[in-house]
């Protein structure tokens, strides 16, 4: 008896490709503790401009999670930074994930367009579509204190990820510029801000850890170094389609026949 098995792959793709979808997830750090404690914040914009939309990746309209003073306290303010409790995450597309972020940022929040102060984001100046998101961060100045990080958990065991991690300031920086650094797990990667570029450049304004994966559902981005400080403007996480659903989108056909004999 020969039997018939349908199989809708295009519609199995489909799904894939919307699950992966729903698992970009967009942040921005958004809050001026350096700013608020040594100016009143007077030089700031108010409010803080909100990033939407695309950067590295994505598509206009995507919603990107803002961690704000209300989600702050300070040890030692400006210092010592973090989260009250775990920041509940939503997908770009406005829906929760399950995700949550905490996160400790050593020396402070820093808001690069205080007018007060005239070191201006390049972003701002150049009229970047990039300000919103460049315009804030997190610091970790490691001759001063010890290194940043932002923990994200809730996180698909197994599931691998691309994460991408935003990285400029304003214009005063050394000669040669400022080098921070990043490191997720074994990797670890610098970044040279050059204090003029009013783009996204991989290795300038914002680096890229591909196909990174969960420890037990948990995800640690630590920043900063020995030397020199290192800002945190905000990252962008999504996850990887398995090689299987890539294989299935590229066939772009909607039903397959396979005919088994009994």
């Amino acid at each position: 008896m020969i039997k018939t098995l349908l199989i809708v792959l295009g519609a199995i793709g489909t799904a894939g490709l919307a699950n992966v979808q729903g698992q970009t997830i967009d942040v921005q750090f958004n809050d001026d503790s350096i700013n608020l404690i040594y100016d009143g914040g007077a030089g700031s914009p108010s409010p803080l401009p909100v990033m939407t939309g695309v950067a590295v990746i994505g598509s206009a309209g995507d919603v990107w999670n803002q961690v704000t003073a209300a989600n702050l306290t300070y040890a030692a303010p400006p210092l010592g930074a973090t989260t009250v409790s775990p920041v509940a995450l939503n997908n770009v597309n406005g829906a929760p994930t399950g995700v949550s972020l905490t996160l400790s940022a050593p020396n402070g929040t820093y808001n690069a367009n205080s007018v007060n102060w005239g070191n201006a984001s390049p972003f701002t100046t150049a009229g970047s579509p990039y300000s919103a998101l460049m315009q804030t961060c997190l610091v970790a100045n490691n001759g001063s204190g010890p290194v940043g990080n932002v923990t994200l958990t809730g996180l698909a065991v197994g599931q691998a990820y691309d994460l991408y991690v935003y990285c400029a300031s304003d214009q005063n920086v050394p000669a040669g510029g400022r080098t921070g650094t990043f490191t997720v797990g074994a990797n670890s990667q610098n970044y040279t801000w050059d204090g003029v570029t009013s783009t996204l450049v991989n290795g300038v304004s914002y680096l890229e850890f591909a196909g990174i994966t969960s420890v037990g559902g948990t995800l640690v981005i630590d920043f900063g170094n020995a030397t020199a400080e290192t800002d945190f403007n905000g990252l962008q996480l999504v996850a990887v389609p398995e090689p299987g659903t890539l294989a299935l989108l590229g066939m772009g056909l909607p039903l397959f026949f396979i005919r088994r004999r009994k």
